[in-house]
């Protein structure tokens, strides 16, 4: 199940080169196009590889204790 359209967004980060790797996405893309965008424009930049994040689900404190539940 994926989360509905109005909350989903994505990120970029620099794709990690191991298991210490740390990413640091900063900024949200409302469009998956925006962010492939600026990912491209980066990995030119920096001829470095960069990954496109996207939220999968929302987690809540308390009354969320269920895998699996969304929004």
């Amino acid at each position: 199940m994926s989360l509905p359209d109005f909350a989903r967004f994505w990120m970029i980060a620099r794709k990690p080169t191991g298991p210490h790797s740390r990413t640091n996405p900063t900024q949200r893309y409302s469009h998956r196009a925006d962010a492939v965008t600026a990912a491209r424009k980066l990995a030119a930049d920096t001829n470095a590889q960069f990954v496109l994040l996207e939220a999968v689900e929302i987690i809540r404190p308390g009354a969320d204790d269920e895998t699996g539940r969304l929004l």
